[in-house]
């Protein structure tokens, strides 16, 4: 029974790595344009999230930051903290965004 089972995975993945499919879609232009809005829409939620917290005291942040949905920027109540994930998390972004070649909103 096992050696079955090692023959046909065998089988299996030699069939797949001979055949060249990646399982992966095809790059298109309208994937990259996708992505980029997604990139840009994000960059402009972070944006207005940093400014959030820099108009924020940091006693009124410690009281209102479990209430804020943001744990895709940060989990920290601490002003800092929440700051220094945000543009981390930005950078990252730009990065990709670069990456991508996608165009620069003004």
């Amino acid at each position: 029974m096992n050696n079955k089972l090692l023959l046909s995975i065998s089988f299996v993945s030699m069939m797949i790595s001979v055949s060249g499919c990646s399982g992966k879609m095809p790059y298109t232009e309208s994937n990259s344009v996708e992505e980029c809005e997604i990139i840009n829409k994000k960059i402009t939620k972070i944006d207005k999230f940093i400014e959030g917290v820099k108009n924020t005291s940091a006693f009124h942040l410690e009281e209102i930051a479990p209430a804020m949905t943001t744990p895709d920027i940060t989990v920290s109540n601490n002003k800092a903290k929440m700051l220094r994930d945000a543009k981390s998390k930005k950078e990252a972004l730009l990065i990709e965004h670069q990456r991508l070649g996608c165009k620069v909103k003004t």
